[in-house]
């Protein structure tokens, strides 16, 4: 029993507590530095796919929109979903997985578009990111 005692109060089994707790953290948290800017939404895309510009009014007769965004400091195969709603309505969703680069996701509506609000959100797939939500109208 003095053993254990003796054990107990020597810095060894601190130490393996602490390694024990660091390692758990780091394996259960996803985290990074990756960051997303530069969010936009178009209808066209330039040579670079990315949108030339920010428009927040479409016509119900666009046959395709885009969310690009440039993708920062982020490790190879990092995952960025897109999330388009209308309303409070999920319509589309599309996972891209790529490094630091301009990533984008495209929605293509079947015929016309109901008039009315819409979005689109854009998270990095970690525990610390936070999400970038672009709102547009279709009239």
């Amino acid at each position: 029993m003095k053993e254990l005692i003796v054990f107990l109060k020597s810095p060894l089994p601190k130490t393996i507590f602490v390694l024990y707790f660091i390692f758990n953290i780091f394996t259960v948290c996803n985290v990074s530095t990756a960051s997303l800017s530069e969010v936009q939404v178009c209808s066209t895309l330039n040579e670079d796919s990315e949108c030339k510009s920010d428009y927040n009014v479409f016509q119900s007769s666009v046959s395709v929109l885009y969310c690009s965004a440039r993708l920062k400091s982020a490790p190879k195969n990092t995952k960025v979903t897109f999330t388009w709603k209308y309303e409070d309505e999920v319509i589309g969703k599309a996972d891209v997985e790529t490094g630091s680069a301009i990533v984008y996701s495209d929605y293509k509506p079947r015929g016309f578009m109901k008039p009315g609000k819409y979005s689109v959100t854009a998270k990095i797939n970690t525990d610390n990111a936070d999400p970038v939500t672009k709102e547009f109208k279709v009239e």
